[in-house]
C-alpha cells in the first residue's frame, strides 16, 4: 500500500472546489424539503388526521412503497412523518451519492483528467479516496442539518435524539450507496454504464425491501436490503441506532472491494469488458434522430415502465379514499381546495357520518372524489415525467462536454438535426410518459373490484392536458442549452421551482398570480376546468418558439 495515497489531501482540496457548488444545491434542495416539509404537514393535520393516516398506511400497498407503518404502533407526528418520508428521503440521497462517486471517478477517466493527474506524484488510489472523503463531508453535512431542523421546527413527538437518527439514517443510506458505485466504477467500462449499475441495484433493493415489508414470512429479504435496514432505524419510533451500524460497516466493505479492484485494474478500462460493437453501424445510426434514440433508449425504457407503474401504484392508494380523505386535512387541501370546495367536519362525527358528507358535498359541487384524486395525481405526476426529457436534452450537451458531438458535427450533418434528434425524442416521450400514465391508473383501478372506477377517456384527457406545458418547459431547456450552454443545468433550479410551486398553489395559500410564474399555471385542471384549448395552443406555440430559437442559437454557437 506504500504510495497508494501520495498526495491525497491535496486532490482532496481539488475534488472539493469542483464540487461544493453541485452538493450545496443537493444539500440545499434536501434539507428545504425534507425539513421544510415538516411544519407545513404539522399546520394542517389535527390528531384525527394523524390517527387516521396511521391507520391508512397499514394498506399492504402503501407498506409496499414506503415500507413498515410505524405510525400504526407509535402515535404522534414524528412517526407518520417518518413513515411517509424516510424511505423516498434516503432514495434521494443515494442518487446524490451515485453521482457524485461516478462524476469524480468513472467520468473524469473518461474524459481523460484522471491520466493527466497519474502523471504526477499522485498515488494510485489517492483519486477514489479523494471522492469518498467528499462524499462523507456531504452526507455528515445532510445528516446534520436534517437532525438539527427536524428537531427545531418539529413538535413534542421528535426528539432531540429521534431527529439526529433521522439525519444520520439520511447519511448512512448515502454511504452505503457511494461504497456500491465506487464498486461499479472498477466493473464497468464508463461512466453510464456505472451509473446504470448502481441505479438498477438501487431498484432492486427496494423492490426486495418492499416484498420483505408485506410479508412477515419473508422480512429477512427486507434486512438485507439497505433500504430495508435504513428504513428500520424507527425514528420517533423506537430510535434504533444499530443499522446505522451495520450501514456504515456495509459502506466500509464495499469501500475496500472498490479500492481492491481499483488497485488491479488498468486507468480508462473496466473489469467488465465492454462487449465489441459492429463493423458498421446499423439503419439507426445512419441519422441525427437514430444515434439520440440510440443513446437514450435505456432511459426512455426505464422512464416508459416507471410511468406506468406509478399510475398503477396511485391506483391502490384509491381503495379506501375516503375513508382516508375523511380526517385528514392535508389530502383535504390538496384535492378539495382546487375545486373550490369548503369541507367542514363537524365535531363529534363518526367516519362514516364523515364521509357521507363529503361525498354529498363534492357531489354537489358537480365532481367525484375519485375523480378530483386523479386530478391531483395528474397534477404532481406531470412534474416527475418532466424529469426523462429534461435529462434527454441535457445528455446532447454531456456529449458536447465529452467531445463525442464535435466528431459527429465534422461530418455533413447539421448542428440543427443533430439536437433535434434529442429534442425530438424528448417531445414525443413527454407524450408518452403522460398517456402510460392514465393508462396505469386505468388498468390497474378495473382489475380491483373495490375501488372507484373512472373513465379511460376522462383519464386521458386529464393526463395529457399538461403535455404542451411540459413541451413548454422542454422548450426552454433547449433555448438554454443554445443561448448559455455552461447555464444548462439551471433548468433543475426551475424544474425545483416549478415543482415547489405546484404542490403549494394547490393549498390555495400562494397568491393567485404567483403560480402563473410557471407554465404549470396555465394548465386546466380536469374535471375541475374547464377544457379551453386557448392556454393549450398558447403553451404549444411558446415551445415552439422557444425550441426554434434553441435550435438557431446551438447553431449559431461553437461547441464547448
Amino acid at each position: 500500500m506504500a504510495g497508494n495515497f501520495d498526495n491525497i489531501w491535496k486532490l482532496t482540496r481539488s475534488v472539493f472546489r469542483r464540487e461544493w457548488r453541485i452538493s450545496l444545491v443537493w444539500l440545499a434542495v434536501l434539507v428545504v424539503v425534507i425539513v421544510g416539509l415538516v411544519p407545513g404537514m404539522m399546520a394542517i393535520m389535527d390528531e384525527d388526521g394523524i390517527a387516521e393516516l396511521a391507520a391508512m398506511v397499514e394498506n399492504p400497498a402503501l407498506v409496499a412503497m414506503m415500507g413498515p407503518a410505524f405510525a400504526a404502533e407509535t402515535p404522534g407526528f414524528g412517526a407518520v412523518y417518518t413513515t411517509m418520508m424516510l424511505l423516498f428521503s434516503a432514495i434521494s440521497v443515494a442518487i446524490m451519492n451515485i453521482f457524485l462517486i461516478t462524476r469524480h471517478t468513472r467520468a473524469d477517466e473518461e474524459l481523460g483528467r484522471y491520466e493527466v493527474l497519474r502523471s504526477l506524484p499522485l498515488g494510485r488510489l489517492s483519486n477514489l479516496a479523494a471522492a469518498f472523503i467528499c462524499a462523507i463531508a456531504v452526507n455528515a453535512a445532510i445528516a446534520a442539518f436534517v437532525g438539527i431542523g427536524m428537531f427545531a421546527l418539529g413538535d413534542v413527538s421528535m426528539s432531540f435524539g429521534g431527529s439526529m437518527l433521522w439525519g444520520a439514517a439520511l447519511g448512512a443510506a448515502g454511504l452505503i450507496f457511494a461504497g456500491f458505485a465506487a464498486i461499479f466504477c472498477q466493473l464497468s467500462a464508463s461512466s453510464r454504464g456505472a451509473a446504470s449499475y448502481s441505479f438498477f441495484t438501487l431498484i432492486i433493493f427496494y423492490f426486495l425491501r418492499a416484498a420483505g415489508d408485506i410479508n412477515s414470512d419473508m422480512e429477512i429479504i427486507s434486512w438485507i436490503s439497505p433500504l430495508g435496514l435504513i428504513n428500520r432505524t424507527a425514528p420517533y419510533a423506537g430510535d434504533r441506532w444499530w443499522p446505522i451500524f451495520a450501514g456504515l460497516g456495509i459502506a466500509a466493505i464495499a469501500a475496500i472491494i472498490a479500492f481492491w479492484l481499483n488497485s488491479i485494474r488498468d486507468i480508462d478500462q473496466g473489469l467488465i469488458p465492454a462487449r465489441p460493437g459492429r463493423e458498421a453501424g446499423g439503419r439507426l445510426l445512419r441519422s441525427p434522430l437514430g444515434l439520440a434514440f440510440r443513446l437514450l433508449r435505456v432511459s426512455l425504457i426505464g422512464a416508459l415502465v416507471g410511468m406506468f407503474v406509478l399510475g398503477a401504484s396511485y391506483a391502490v392508494v384509491l381503495d379506501g379514499i375516503d375513508d382516508f380523505l375523511a380526517h385528514n386535512q392535508f389530502y383535504q387541501d390538496l384535492i378539495f381546495v382546487p375545486a373550490g370546495i369548503d369541507f367542514q367536519i363537524m365535531e363529534g362525527m363518526s367516519t362514516q357520518e364523515i364521509v357521507a358528507l363529503m361525498n354529498s358535498v363534492v357531489a354537489a359541487a358537480g365532481f367525484t372524489t375519485a375523480d378530483l384524486f386523479a386530478s391531483m395525481i395528474n397534477n404532481l405526476m406531470a412534474m416527475v415525467a418532466l424529469i426523462a426529457p429534461i435529462s434527454f436534452i441535457l445528455r446532447a450537451r454531456a456529449e458536447e462536454k465529452a467531445g463525442r458531438a464535435e466528431l459527429i458535427l465534422s461530418t455533413p450533418t447539421c448542428k440543427i438535426r443533430y439536437l433535434g434528434g434529442f429534442a425530438a425524442i424528448a417531445f414525443i416521450s413527454a407524450a408518452i410518459l403522460q398517456i402510460l400514465l392514465a393508462l396505469g391508473l386505468y388498468v390497474t383501478a378495473r382489475a380491483m373490484p373495490y375501488v372507484p372506477q373512472m373513465s379511460l377517456g376522462f383519464l386521458l384527457q386529464a393526463a395529457m392536458v399538461y403535455i404542451p406545458a411540459i413541451w413548454a418547459i422542454i422548450g426552454i431547456a433547449i433555448f438554454i442549452l443554445g443561448a448559455a450552454p455552461r447555464a444548462a443545468a439551471a433548468i433543475w433550479g426551475f424544474f425545483g421551482y416549478t415543482l415547489l410551486i405546484t404542490f403549494i398553489g394547490r393549498m390555495g395559500i400562494l397568491p393567485a398570480w404567483l403560480p402563473n410564474t410557471t407554465p404549470m399555471g396555465f394548465v386546466p385542471q380536469l374535471p375541475i376546468d374547464q377544457l379551453t384549448p386557448a392556454p393549450l395552443i398558447l403553451l404549444t406555440l411558446f415551445a415552439a418558439a422557444l425550441t426554434a430559437a434553441g435550435l438557431a442559437l446551438y447553431r449559431r454557437r461553437d461547441l464547448a
